[in-house]
């Protein structure tokens, strides 16, 4: 049964079991896909508002981006345990660390786009949502924490030193932008 198929309580369980999986990667993935619900949530009551009639194409592409975005960051709850279990069965495996450093730095830039349409949602939305897209911001900006350092701690095991230093590249840009953003 795929992670993301459980119940939450249940979910919860399994990360809090002592299990190598799930674990913080597959906890970020699932911060940005409940982040991202909570952003097509601010956009389906923003959307038809007279009051935010100005915003209505915006609010329309949102809605799409934040269900697609749903969706992969949902996927990657269970990406990010398949990818850990790779490396614990194959200590030594280039590959299998690679998955492991790239699934949550995907996780990453995916909740990045969240965290910038979260944004948005708070300051243009539904002000009665107030709350809602702030939580999103939140969960958006948590989910990138979770993830870079999930992709921090793979990088000195990455065998090819140019996708080390592009992987490397790739965490600082995300958090120079995750800090523009907040």
């Amino acid at each position: 049964m795929k992670l993301a198929d459980k119940k939450v309580k249940d979910f919860l369980s399994d990360l809090a079991a002592k299990t190598p999986t799930p674990g913080g990667g597959s906890a970020a993935a699932l911060a940005g896909a409940m982040a991202a619900a909570l952003v097509a949530m601010v956009a389906e009551f923003t959307l038809g508002k007279e009051k935010y009639q100005s915003k209505e194409k915006d609010f329309q592409e949102i809605l799409n981006k934040a269900k697609k975005l749903q969706r992969e960051l949902t996927d990657l709850i269970d990406e990010d345990s398949q990818a850990y279990e790779e490396v614990a069965k194959n200590k030594n495996s280039a590959g299998a660390i690679k998955k492991a450093a790239e699934i949550p730095l995907q996780t990453a830039e995916k909740s990045l786009l969240v965290l910038q349409m979260a944004k948005f949602a708070h300051k243009y939305g539904n002000h009665k949502l107030t709350s809602d897209s702030f939580g999103a911001v939140y969960l958006a900006k948590t989910a990138i924490s979770i993830a870079l350092e999930n992709v921090k701690i793979n990088l000195p095991y990455l065998v090819e030193e140019k996708r080390r230093e592009k992987m490397a590249a790739s965490v600082e840009k995300i958090t120079k932008l995750t800090k523009e953003v907040i």
